[in-house]
């Protein structure tokens, strides 16, 4: 839980955000409120916070058709070609024993995409929300997500390592 200081100062920039209209303008509050937490907030608590925001963000839309998906499938790596074909979770996971590979080559998140300044690695701890959610779903247990490297972060992709145990 995020307490005294740290909370009031991130509320006010909540609130502030809520009034911005251009996407310049969201990405520079964006990166302020992840510069915040960076220096407010322990990482492990960051983490937990921002990959909460990533599990809220995966639609009911895309479970449901990955439960579909996975009532075809024979087995987790068809399973994946399957989400491959969908490009769901990026169109390109594999697997290489008790750990999937995920790589983005485009960023995906609408509030930030567009940006060619760097950010915070805190704040690509929603897409580790948004992969854990997703596979905890398919195989009914938990899963850790393990950021490698984001284009946010100069990187050339975004790149997860799902680790199944």
């Amino acid at each position: 839980m995020i307490t005294g200081a740290a909370r009031k100062r991130l509320l006010l920039a909540c609130e502030a955000y809520r009034e911005l209209t251009t996407p310049r303008q969201k990405t520079t509050a964006i990166q302020a409120m992840m510069e915040l937490l960076d220096q407010m907030v322990m990482e492990d608590k960051r983490k937990e916070l921002l990959q909460s925001c990533g599990r809220r963000c995966i639609s009911a839309g895309i479970l449901n058709k990955v439960i579909r998906l996975q009532n075809k499938a024979a087995n987790l790596d068809d399973l994946l070609n399957l989400l491959n074909e969908e490009h769901i979770g990026g169109g390109r996971l594999s697997r290489t024993g008790d750990i999937i590979h995920a790589e983005y080559h485009r960023c995906y998140c609408g509030s930030v995409s567009k940006t060619e300044t760097r950010f915070s690695p805190t704040y690509c701890q929603c897409s580790c929300g948004w992969y854990r959610h997703l596979f905890e779903t398919i195989l009914k247990g938990p899963v850790r997500v393990e950021l490698l490297g984001s284009i946010i972060q100069g990187d050339s992709h975004c790149l997860f390592r799902i680790h199944l145990r």
